[in-house]
């Protein structure tokens, strides 16, 4: 997706050679697993925000190239322990660590991801700045726990779900922002701006994604269409239709009740979601939500970085 900005796709591929060499091991084994974790693509999204923050600033050295692939690497540990709390059994369009070696097997995987990681990071990023890296992933755990309590739960409230997305995925994008912004020696304003983006893009994106699970299949989002409701994760769309209808809302209620959805079960949901308008309000968030993070730009300095940033932030808006 980085063509259009050959700059920074150049910046990207020192990053990729940073995760390579970091996801190597002695251990046969493991080497093979982490290899197919390394080929399983993805988009960069966080260290090319770490990037173009950098942008932002006077200084640029190796240390923000490593600081991208800690943030990447530790990105890549949460999804693998995500799929193991869902029972994934795809991911990118591919098979998980966990359905292909097991459960106990992606725990270590996601394990030794999050030590590589603050590896990383520890290398990259000033002792104090580590603390919020610690409070980031701790964050990221509380969302993943409210989440996993709250499955097959219809009385999940919009404040709740926007709460544990903001935890979740939004911490990390501002996260990301932040350190490429420090890093360059960014002014402390214009630090606070991008990190603040990050997180409203965050937002947006995550409702973005839970939108994409109701509406695209497997080919274009790499998990099968539904996964969420057929594992329980109550989303915003399905909140907003919801309030809409008590009937609704009642069948729905029976049907998460059982923990064992049919598919034609879930189709039927999906149907019902999009018809009540649950997917058409939920787009009204993520443009809320664009917005704000548009408003964070405005004061930085007309650079090609505040650019890119612009059109990523208004991509989310024409899905």
């Amino acid at each position: 997706m980085w063509h259009q900005y050959p700059e920074l796709g150049e910046n990207l591929d020192k990053v990729e050679t940073i995760i390579e060499s970091s996801l190597k091991s002695k251990n046969k084994p493991l080497e093979k697993l982490l290899k197919t974790l390394s080929n399983a693509g993805g988009k960069r999204l966080r260290p090319a925000f770490v990037i173009l923050s950098a942008g932002f600033g006077k200084a640029r050295d190796d240390r923000l190239w490593t600081a991208a692939a800690g943030i990447e690497i530790l990105h890549m540990a949460t999804l693998v322990h995500d799929d193991i709390i869902d029972d994934a059994g795809m991911r990118r369009g591919k098979p998980t660590i966990n359905r292909l070696h097991g459960d106990k097997m992606a725990v270590y995987m996601g394990d030794y991801l999050l030590t590589r990681a603050v590896s990383l990071l520890s290398k990259a990023v000033p002792e104090k700045r580590l603390e919020q890296i610690a409070k980031g992933i701790k964050s990221i755990c509380e969302a993943e726990v409210e989440q996993f309590c709250s499955r097959f739960d219809t009385g999940v409230s919009i404040v709740t779900y926007l709460k544990r997305i903001g935890r979740k995925t939004a911490a990390m994008f501002s996260f990301s922002c932040a350190e490429g912004a420090f890093l360059s020696k960014t002014p402390q304003k214009h630090v606070r701006n991008l990190a603040k983006f990050g997180f409203y893009y965050g937002m947006a994106f995550q409702i973005q994604d839970d939108i994409l699970n109701l509406t695209q299949d497997i080919e274009k989002t790499g998990k099968p269409k539904g996964n969420d409701i057929q594992e329980g994760v109550i989303t915003l769309p399905l909140i907003l239709a919801l309030r809409k209808n008590k009937e609704f809302s009642g069948r729905v209620e029976q049907m998460l009740a059982s923990k064992k959805l049919e598919q034609k079960d879930v189709e039927w949901i999906i149907e019902e979601i999009t018809r009540l308008g649950g997917i058409d309000e939920a787009r009204t968030w993520i443009d809320r939500y664009v917005q704000k993070a548009l408003k964070m730009l405005k004061p930085l300095p007309n650079k090609p970085e505040k650019k890119i940033l612009t059109d990523l932030a208004l991509r989310l808006e024409s899905y």
